[in-house]
């Protein structure tokens, strides 16, 4: 199935059930946490996925909880994650014509996923967004027809620049496409530009629509990293400060230790403190050096809060 594991850099041999994600959860909200996105691999194919979300409702006390989905199993799901407390999605899409995607996710079911984005829209969601990752040669024609099927059901899109991580370290340099052309499009079609400086300084455009095209760009935009604020927490529970980083610091010891519930939690927090202290940008731009620092040094007093990935 597309987007399971096989861009994963790690093997996991012991999964967290949803009850230790809750205790890890509460250890999240202790330290302010309110922001929690449900990624992976693909989320979906955990048949506990709808307590997931529901004991990071309670016990991580999140204020906006979102899942990133290839959409496959969306139509079975959805109206019990809405009851459980998701309040965003978003559905990867990178084509509209059935043979491409096919090609791109090994799978013949572009109508299946086109029909879950329909049936997503029934429910009372806040947001519900279109992942594009733009690939050179196989989908980069497509991009205003992606941005006009979304402006037709009134969703918004994500275009996302492939990034050299997991898989894409494989195929960056054959499949890497520049976005420049497309924001300058952009520019002259937009009625507002914005800019989300609080999570990588992505630019956003505001068509007339009112529908939102959101540029991703890990590689080409200068302080993409600078302005991450997210812990990422492995299926095993190990914490990481980035994606791209080869530090990880386990917590499946503590989890499944005898510890009262309150000893895990207290340990837990210290842990995450500490992956927060190792944050640091995984593709530095010297900007001016004096400056890099005393901003990194407000990202780490700040940032803890912002935000928190859970890959399932």
């Amino acid at each position: 199935m597309f987007c399971h594991r096989e861009g994963s850099q790690y093997i996991v041999s012991d999964e967290l059930s949803f009850d230790d994600i809750g205790i890890l959860a509460e250890a999240l909200s202790n330290v302010g946490i309110r922001k929690y996105k449900v990624t992976g691999g693909e989320p979906l194919l955990r048949s506990d996925v709808v307590d997931i979300v529901r004991v990071l409702k309670d016990y991580g006390k999140a204020e906006d909880l979102s899942m990133t989905t290839n959409g496959f199993y969306l139509g079975e799901y959805i109206r019990d994650l809405v009851d459980a407390g998701l309040n965003r999605v978003n559905i990867s899409l990178h084509t509209l014509r059935s043979d491409r995607y096919e090609v791109i996710t090994g799978v013949k079911a572009l109508d299946r996923v086109i029909s879950n984005i329909r049936n997503t829209l029934q429910y009372s969601i806040d947001k519900v967004k279109i992942n594009s990752v733009v690939l050179k040669g196989i989908n980069d024609d497509e991009l205003w027809d992606i941005i006009g099927f979304a402006e037709g059901l009134g969703v918004h899109v994500q275009l996302i620049e492939l990034h050299p991580v997991g898989r894409g370290k494989e195929v960056f340099t054959n499949y890497h496409s520049s976005l420049d052309g497309l924001i300058k499009e952009l520019e002259g079609k937009a009625t507002k530009i914005l800019v989300r400086g609080e999570l990588h300084n992505r630019p956003i455009y505001v068509l007339p629509t009112g529908v939102t095209v959101e540029v991703v760009r890990p590689v080409l935009n200068p302080i993409f990293c600078a302005g991450c604020s997210r812990i990422r927490v492995l299926p095993n529970g190990s914490l990481m400060p980035c994606l791209n980083s080869y530090v990880s610091i386990p917590t499946i010891d503590i989890i499944k230790s005898t510890l009262s519930r309150e000893e895990k939690v207290s340990k837990l927090v210290d842990l995450i403190v500490k992956v927060n202290s190792i944050r640091k940008p995984s593709s530095p731009w010297p900007l001016r050096g004096d400056v890099d620092i005393e901003y990194m040094k407000l990202l780490r007093l700040g940032g803890l809060k912002k935000g928190f990935r859970l890959s399932l």
